[in-house]
């Protein structure tokens, strides 16, 4: 029996309001487990309270790009130049929708005239389809190009893009090519009354509470809301072949040598017990995530947490760094949930590994 009091013990201490869920996943099996420090919350089924997962919104974007391609709406080959014709920039006729979905277009991580303290708590609120406008029209990166460089622009833009083509909003686009093939109905960016009833509040990691995020333009790179038990219905997609989107998913799980490096689709590559594994983490001011799966054993895991890894507040970072420079380890409010995600898939491994 696995010991999940004791892995996730790190994580939960000090933190008077978390709500953490997590799902561990097999082939045909989900198991689900929550954390729970705060008994308001506790008339929702854990598997149920909705979340928000932040960049784990980056594979759906790809997953929406590769299934618009499958239609031939357009090709993941295509120059960005060719869907911003507003804008005259060759930098933008040398990277393409593939390059903005591996994180190759050399695009930084944010654009240079986003000023994240301009509305620390709600900081992606602000920024307009005129400030894209007028930061792609001097982005030049070009010497960038194919390298590694984690975007949330460039997803960002790529999301912005398909709905272009689509003429459709990136809520409509996730439900038509994932969330309804998937039977995924707690997925969505715009919420109903019943779902915004079971969306929890956000804390930084201090514990204080945090608005939720409104990503207005990066819809595509962080604006997802779902629960533990639609993305476990997503891992188990990916590990099956038995559903509508197989093909597509299997796509984004073959790596693509891209400058000088094997990349995916949305997803990071990593090893645990020398097998493979994908995974996504994710983090806005309010809520953490990871998500991960091993092909081979057939499992997975994924991690939600309405506890932000950062604080939105500068003085309260300060605070975290004192401290952790005198204990000389990470304070616990700060930690990110990939480190637990990854020990939790780890004892799972194991354990499939002895089974065979």
């Amino acid at each position: 029996m696995m010991d999940l009091p004791s892995l996730v013990s790190d994580y939960t201490i000090d933190k008077k309001h978390l709500q953490l869920v997590i799902g561990i996943v097999r082939e045909g099996d989900v198991e689900y487990y929550s954390f729970d420090n705060n008994k308001k919350e506790r008339l929702i089924p854990p598997e149920h309270k909705l979340f928000e997962i932040g960049s784990i919104t980056k594979v759906f974007t790809s997953i929406i790009l590769l299934e618009m391609e499958k239609e031939k709406l357009l090709t993941s080959d295509d120059f960005v130049g060719k869907f911003v014709q507003n804008v005259e920039n060759d930098y933008l006729n040398k990277i393409t929708l593939r390059n903005l979905a591996t994180h190759t277009s050399g695009l930084p991580i944010l654009a240079t005239n986003h000023n994240l303290a301009q509305k620390r708590s709600n900081p992606y609120s602000m920024y307009t389809e005129q400030d894209l406008t007028a930061f792609l029209s001097i982005a030049d990166y070009t010497d960038s190009i194919g390298s590694f460089g984690y975007s949330n622009i460039g997803v960002g833009l790529l999301g912005y893009i398909l709905c272009k083509v689509s003429g459709c909003t990136y809520d409509e686009l996730l439900k038509k090519y994932i969330t309804s093939p998937l039977k995924m109905n707690e997925t969505a960016v715009m919420l109903d009354a019943e779902q915004k009833g079971r969306f929890l509040n956000g804390h930084a990691s201090t514990g204080k509470r945090v608005p939720h995020w409104d990503l207005s333009i990066h819809e595509g790179a962080g604006g997802i809301v779902s629960s533990v038990s639609d993305l476990s219905l997503f891992v188990q997609a990916n590990l099956n072949d038995d559903n509508p989107l197989s093909s597509t998913l299997q796509k984004s799980h073959l790596p693509i040598w891209i400058g000088n490096s094997n990349r995916h689709f949305g997803w990071g590559e990593d090893k645990l017990l020398d097998k493979d594994i994908l995974w996504h983490n994710g983090g806005s001011a309010g809520f953490n995530s990871y998500l991960a799966f091993n092909k081979e054993l057939r499992v997975g895991v994924v991690l939600l947490s309405n506890y932000s890894f950062f604080s939105n507040v500068l003085m309260d970072y300060y605070w975290s760094q004192i401290l952790k420079w005198v204990t000389k380890k990470e304070p616990s409010q700060g930690m990110m949930i990939d480190s637990t995600g990854i020990k939790i898939l780890e004892e799972i491994m194991q354990r499939e590994t002895s089974l065979k």
